[in-house]
């Protein structure tokens, strides 16, 4: 019998030993077991390779692997950027230049539960100006793209949802009001004025004031058999601070 490979030669030593497990196969028993550390040894560094190999494509790319991975995302779900990550070009919320020494405040709520109209878990990142104001902050375009969704929604208030040229999708919700009218199908700059910073939501056309003025920002992405597939938008949020755009207003 001619056997090649590590699994042949299990199968030949195998055939050649029919007493491999008695007493007497002593020494048998320990070479099959030094054969069995070596297969799992070479599985776990292909494995680890493999994942050092995507994570080095990724840093090459330009996306922050290490605050990503802060933030819990495995590397299969950071290669889901890759596609848009250079469509990205500035930070969602533009600053007048005297107002530029950190006007925004935002945290990691991913997935944390809200409540309102029903317990859910909250699919984005709260964005908050120093000046807790309602209309103050001009809302701009994160990359080039087209108007998918523009209008009022119970939970998200005036809202725009932009999609990028690589496919992420980018959703601002709870504007006071639009930098014009938009239509969907309408193509936007990156950089573009799309609104402002409000408060307007969680209740039907028109509601303001149920909570703090902030940016809600969603990032989504058609993945598998899902439309809208939610990625964290903070490591994003954080990288894209160091490109906010100054406007005087």
């Amino acid at each position: 019998m001619i056997c090649t490979g590590k699994s042949g030669l299990f199968y030949a030593l195998v055939q050649a030993q029919p007493n491999f497990m008695s007493d007497g196969g002593i020494f048998v028993r320990k070479w099959i077991l030094f054969f069995l550390i070596l297969v799992f040894a070479d599985v776990f560094a292909i494995s680890s390779l493999k994942e050092h190999v995507s994570l080095e494509t990724l840093r090459e790319a330009g996306i922050p692997v290490q605050e990503m991975e802060k933030a819990g995302m495995s590397s299969e779900e950071m290669e889901l950027f890759l596609p848009f990550w250079q469509d990205m070009e500035y930070f969602p919320l533009a600053v007048c230049p005297v107002e530029k020494e950190d006007p925004f405040s935002f945290a990691d709520t991913w997935m944390e539960e809200r409540n309102y109209g029903g317990k859910r878990k909250h699919e984005g990142c709260d964005i908050f100006g120093k000046a807790m104001l309602s209309g103050y902050y001009p809302v701009i375009s994160v990359t080039d793209g087209t108007v998918e969704k523009v209008g009022w929604l119970p939970l998200g208030g005036w809202r725009i949802g932009i999609r990028s040229p690589g496919g992420g999708y980018f959703y601002y919700a709870h504007l006071s009001g639009y930098g014009r009218e938009f239509q969907e199908g309408e193509a936007v700059k990156a950089g573009e004025l799309l609104g402002f910073l409000g408060d307007t939501g969680y209740g039907e056309e028109g509601t303001r004031g149920k909570f703090a003025p902030h940016l809600h920002m969603g990032l989504y992405v058609r993945y598998g058999s899902e439309e809208e597939y939610a990625l964290n938008p903070y490591p994003v949020l954080v990288y894209l601070k160091n490109h906010t755009k100054e406007i005087s207003y």
